[in-house]
Formats: structure tokens, sequence, C-alpha cells
């Protein structure tokens, strides 16, 4: 895994479509069924949409950066055009976008 800051993560998310998968600090694991864009970063926060058709009850996932501990960039070795990036939250929880995303500036 890259340590990654919040501009990369931006850069590396931004139009592409993904899986978003979460992990809680309890060891609780969930994968959303909808596909996800980043819609927006602020300068405080990320805020991700599903993409249509997106039931009625699936609402926008805002991660705000004060909740962040770090970012994450890595691609398993038998993937060659997959990758993650993964927001490690500070309550232990982690939300992973997974997709054909490009790769961090340094790597």
């Amino acid at each position: 895994m890259t340590d990654i800051d919040a501009a990369a993560a931006e850069r590396i998310l931004d139009g592409t479509s993904c899986n978003m998968i979460r992990r809680g600090g309890d060891g609780s694991l969930t994968m959303s069924a909808d596909r996800w864009r980043l819609a927006e970063r602020g300068p405080t926060s990320f805020r991700f949409a599903a993409e249509p058709p997106v039931p009625p009850d699936v609402v926008p996932l805002t991660i705000e950066l004060a909740d962040v501990e770090r970012f994450g960039w890595d691609r398993l070795p038998k993937q060659q055009t997959r990758s993650q990036v993964r927001f490690y939250l500070r309550n232990g929880d982690v939300v992973t976008f997974s997709g054909a995303l490009g790769d961090p500036p340094d790597a």
C-alpha cells in the first residue's frame, strides 16, 4: 500500500466509476451493490454519489476530512488495471473505492 494525500485521492478518483466496500472497525464488511463516483471535493470533505439508476433509499456519502486518519492506494500484484483508494477513518472504519483507477503521482 502507498500512502497518499487528499489531493492525490481526488485526482485518482475523479471521473471513475467504483465499487464501494466498507469495513467497520468492529469487523463488519459491506459491499455496495451500486457504482459510486466522486461527486464533489470540498475544502473539508469528499462527497460520493451512486450512479443512476439509484434506489430512492441510497443517499450520497460524505466523508469529512477531519474524520480521515490517512489515505492509501494499492493494486494487487495480479491486477493490471484495477486498484483501490482507501479512506482510513479515525473510528477504525475503512472505506474502499475500487475500480480502473490511475496510479498515484509518485508510483
